[in-house]
This record gives structure tokens, sequence and C-alpha cells, in this order.
């Protein structure tokens, strides 16, 4: 019977100073086992503590140890201290004994070696650090990076089919729910869409990408009281939320209120400059409010963003007539027209 006893410490100063904590994984160093003389050994987990933080800053458990089994001869981790394992031998009737340790140097440093109270007792060879396991695979995660990867690859039926498959198993997989909804609206189906958004707010009613996105389609669809509610609701929260300023500044252009429109545009393009259709609609509005100098401006740099806008061109057209350029209106207009065309 006896007992081995493995104690690492470290001083405070060697400690990392960032405020991660690493992946824990027990390396595997062979000791002989019971009796002495027996020719078999076994591997004993010893936590290495080596450059870690102090204990009270390890984010979870630094190694999950299982209760040994009651009627098993074998060797049990008994937790000691923070800084200390101690590998002790297990009985059927739970009672453990001791026996001689001594350390024996070897090119890794000391290792313990029980049995035997001989400095000159041979070394056990080294044993190379068994890799951490790999941490469990998500079966969700997996569905969803298929379904991404479909999507990406322009198979936008087969993501479909697999962002479906994964909410079927996952109903609240938000995530995955989302970029159904977003698919299903590049495809047409702008109600399916729509009802994919109901479901995740169902489950979450502040979601600020599931409302900002039915804010959008809902402006699409002309339903503009509704899709005004969930913008607003999403800008009380994030008030430089890029996509819901856009977009319901896109609503306030359509339900005509320009001078409201022209500040929340005018934000986003504060704060995404080379958004080119905020520049746009940013000129509709000024335009309909009589700031020809800032429409000008404005459709000047969606047309340099976005040199295919022909509604862009065609608004530079109009300001340069309302300034009494028939010539250069005339130029855009064509240019309008051409690139309308392609």
């Amino acid at each position: 019977m006896g007992r081995l006893r493995r104690r690492q410490r470290q001083e405070q100063d060697h400690y990392p100073k960032s405020g991660q904590s690493p992946i824990l994984a027990p390396t595997y160093v062979p000791v002989r086992a019971e009796p002495p003389s027996a020719e078999r050994l076994v591997e004993a987990p010893v936590l290495p503590l080596e450059g870690l933080e102090p204990w009270a800053e390890i984010r979870g458990p630094a190694l999950a140890l299982e209760e040994p089994p009651p009627a098993t001869d074998g060797l049990g981790l008994t937790f000691v201290h923070p800084d200390q394992l101690e590998l002790e031998r297990w009985t059927p009737d739970g009672e453990t004994g001791a026996e001689d340790v001594a350390t024996v140097e070897t090119a890794e440093g000391p290792v313990a070696v029980p049995g035997t109270s001989d400095p000159t007792a041979e070394a056990p060879a080294a044993v190379a650090p068994m890799a951490a396991p790999a941490p469990p695979v998500d079966p969700a995660e997996l569905l969803y990076a298929r379904a991404r990867r479909e999507a990406d690859e322009a198979r936008g039926d087969e993501a479909k089919r697999t962002y479906r498959e994964l909410l079927t198993q996952f109903p609240q997989h938000l995530r995955a729910r989302n970029n159904l909804a977003l698919l299903l609206d590049a495809g047409g189906d702008h109600q399916g869409a729509l009802e994919e958004l109901d479901r995740g707010l169902e489950l979450d009613p502040d979601h600020i990408t599931l409302l900002t996105n039915r804010g959008a389609m809902l402006g699409t669809m002309g339903r503009y009281a509704a899709a005004e509610r969930d913008l607003r609701r999403v800008l009380r929260v994030e008030p430089a939320n890029v996509e819901a300023l856009f977009n319901l500044g896109v609503v306030m252009t359509k339900k005509g209120l320009w001078g409201e429109a022209a500040p929340l545009l005018r934000h986003v393009t504060e704060l995404a400059p080379e958004r080119g259709a905020a520049f746009y609609y940013l000129g509709e509005s000024l335009n309909h409010v009589d700031d020809l100098l800032g429409a000008l401006s404005a459709y000047q740099r969606a047309a340099e963003l976005q040199p295919s806008n022909a509604r862009a061109l065609y608004g530079l057209g109009i300001i340069y007539d309302r300034l009494a350029r028939p010539d250069d209106a005339a130029a855009m207009y064509r240019k309008s027209r051409a690139v309308g065309r392609r």
C-alpha cells in the first residue's frame, strides 16, 4: 500500500499578468505501481501549474475530478490544496498506506519514484505530454457553418434546407432563423421571411438584429407604421445603429417626411461615409427641403461611390436645373440614361 504526493508551487510574481486564463490540460507522468518490484507502469495525471494565474482567478474548474470507484484497486486523485494535487492509492475498503518516496533528477526535472529510498534508482522514461482533448462538437454549429458555406457559395436552396433542418432540431437558434429570413427575402418570399423574423422575436422580443431586419422588410412592404416602431425601438437601445438609422431614414422618405429623414441619413453618412445609398437618399431629402447645395454635394458623393446609380445622376441633373445650369443638367440626364441602359 502506498501513496505518492506531488507538490507544485509557484510564486505570485511568476504568474502571467493578463486577464486570460490558459486552457489547462493534464500531463501524464509514469509511476511504478504496487508492489515496488512490479514491472508495469501506470500513468498518473498531474495538473501543470507552471506559469498559471492564482487559483482564484482561473475561470471555471481547472481540472474535473471524478470520484474513484469504491470497489476498484487503482490510483485516484485527491484534491488537497489549490496549488497541490495528491495521487493516492485507493483500495476497496478506502484505506491507504504510505511508502518511501525518492526524488530522482532527470532531464525533465526531479521525478518522485515510489517504493524505494534509493537515490540511485533508475528514473522512469520521459513521456511526452498528451494533447488536450478536443472540445465537444456542437451539432447546431456544424449545421450552421454548413448553411453559411452553402450561402456563401451561392447555393441558396441548399442553404435554406440546411437552415430549416437546423431549426427543426434547434428552434431557438436565432442566428439561423435570421439568416434564413434574409435568404427568403432575397428570393422574393417576403412573407415567409417576415414569418421567420416574427418567430425569432417571439423567443427574444429585444433581439436587435431581428428587429432591425423586420423593420427594413416592413418598410419595403409599405407597412411604414410597423416598420417605424421596430426601428425606433432599436434606436432607443443603440442610437448609433447604422442599419436602423438608414432604414428609418428611408421609411421617412417613403412617407414624404423629408425634414425628418435628412438628419437621420446625415448621421448615417457620418458613421458610414462609404455608404453610397445613404448619400443618395440624403440628396433626395435635401432636394425636397430646398437645400440645393447640400443636395448637390450628397448626389455627387453618391455618384462617386455608386457609378452605376442612374438615379443619383438624374438627381444631379435636377439640382443643376434648379441652380440654372442647363448645360450641366443636360449632361447629367444623358449620363443617367446611358448608365440606366447598361
